[in-house]
């Protein structure tokens, strides 16, 4: 019953799956049907003995899977902070003036970002599997291999706080552009450092285990005697081996399950292909439209995005660019593209002002407002930000668009289940995603804000 249960579950979590990539209820919900196939299969071939020798070896995939962004996007912002004011304090410390933003260090020749990399929540996913596989293979105790766990945290942070301190003051030195080469190789530092300490803290509790480890083989010999003593007779004199018309049925369902899970997970995507692709089939061809900079304005001047930017975010195409107009406004835009693909989806809507800017210190004042504005007739769904500065408040206007989408409206970045389940029932799926940023300073009252973004997009929109 459990066996079919998952393989049936198999089925509506592919389709789901195929259509939402990035949603990590669904990647649990497989990774879990797929160890729960593994462990009962596992289970009828060795009994539950066998199985509980070799429950870790399958569950231990599950940490591969990526943890809930509930979880996820508290603790990196948490973590990210906390090395950002730590790293703040060492390098005073060793004479370097430096003063926090959010997740961004000052220093004299500029700005260091600490970044999501840095803030100690990768460090801590791979001691988090070191420290597990440690206390596997040494056969820890459960009190120790939590111990190992907390020790591997405390590392992840202290060794990230060292690296971060490092990249601060060879900043602050040799400029930030000498970061570029410094920061690969203090990565792959810190980990064989946590990968080192978390080995040898792992050897010190199995050195302190006061009970030994008895050889499976000796209580196995033990158990066949015992039961060769107690087996009753039959009236031959000899023990009653042979199994009974019912448990042959049973290990014959057993032996032909392997093939029927096999082509039933075959059949399943197989089906999930056919399925998007006759909806496909139907679709109309994609709305696109892109940014053109004007030429009649001076100030108008290109920013070229950063390698590492172009790493994090994986686009096909950007554009970024900044310029003023009387008498003391300031705009930027930036444009990025994705071709359709399975990975377009979470890259487009991993980053958005309400993420990226709160980053940088800089405070949410009100709630994102979400309008159709009509521009060379396209309605674009864009959502408004205002964001508390020194200087006056920053107005931000974001659009995220699906170049195949039915309709246009903000719901494509909205993550209720409603919107989860549509595009699997409409057959949508790795659609072209584009998202475009305009951000205004210098313009207090919303209403002029509102009226400034239309006429420059008026200017920027290209269909």
């Amino acid at each position: 019953m459990l066996l079919g249960t998952c393989a049936l579950a198999y089925l509506p979590t592919r389709l789901i799956q195929e259509a939402n990539p990035e949603w990590r209820l669904v990647s649990w919900a497989l990774g879990l049907e797929v160890v729960g196939l593994t462990l009962l299969w596992v289970q009828s071939i060795v009994g539950p003995r066998g199985l509980m020798r070799s429950a870790f070896a399958i569950c231990f995939f599950l940490v591969a899977v990526p943890w809930p962004t509930i979880i996820e996007g508290p603790l990196i912002q948490g973590l990210t902070r906390a090395n950002a004011a730590t790293t703040v304090e060492v390098i005073n410390l060793l004479g370097v003036p430096a003063l926090q933003h959010g997740n961004v260090i000052e220093v004299g020749t500029g700005m260091v970002g600490v970044d999501d990399a840095c803030s100690g929540i990768r460090s801590f996913q791979a001691t988090l599997m070191i420290s597990l596989f440690f206390g596997e293979l040494y056969r820890l105790t459960a009190l120790r291999r939590v111990s190992c766990v907390l020790a591997g945290f405390g590392l992840s942070l202290v060794f990230n706080v060292g690296r971060t301190t490092l990249l601060t003051w060879v900043a602050a030195h040799k400029g930030i552009a000498a970061i570029a080469s410094w920061h690969d190789p203090a990565g792959v530092t810190i980990l064989v450092g946590c990968f080192v300490c978390l080995w040898f803290i792992a050897l010190s509790a199995r050195g302190k285990a006061q009970t030994a480890v008895t050889p499976v083989g000796a209580h196995s010999r033990g158990s066949l005697k015992f039961a060769a003593c107690q087996a009753p007779l039959s009236a031959s004199g000899q023990g009653d081996a042979a199994p009974s018309h019912s448990a042959r049925q049973t290990q014959l369902a057993w032996r032909s399950a392997p093939v029927a899970l096999l082509a039933w997970l075959v059949l399943v995507e197989v089906g999930t292909e056919l399925w998007y692709r006759a909806h496909e089939a139907h679709f109309g061809p994609p709305v696109t439209w892109s940014i053109a900079l004007p030429k009649d304005i001076a100030s108008m001047r290109e920013i070229p995005l950063s390698e590492k930017t172009r790493r994090l975010l994986r686009y096909d195409e950007a554009l970024n660019a900044s310029w003023r107009e009387p008498p003391n406004t300031r705009y930027q835009v930036v444009f990025l593209r994705w071709n359709a693909g399975a990975t377009a989806v979470h890259l487009a809507r991993g980053h958005t002002p309400e993420v990226c800017l709160t980053a940088t210190d800089r405070e949410l004042v009100s709630k994102p407002e979400m309008r159709i504005v009509v521009s060379k007739g396209l309605k674009l769904p864009v959502q408004s930000y205002v964001f508390k500065e020194e200087a006056g408040p920053l107005h931000v206007y974001y659009c995220l668009w699906e170049d195949r989408a039915p309709s246009k409206s903000f719901t494509t970045t909205s993550l209720s289940y409603q919107n989860r389940f549509e595009p699997v029932l409409a057959g949508r799926r790795h659609l072209g995603q584009r998202s475009l940023e305009l951000a205004l300073w210098g313009i207090p009252d919303d209403e002029a804000a509102q009226a400034a973004f239309e006429r420059q997009l008026e200017k920027l929109i290209r269909p």
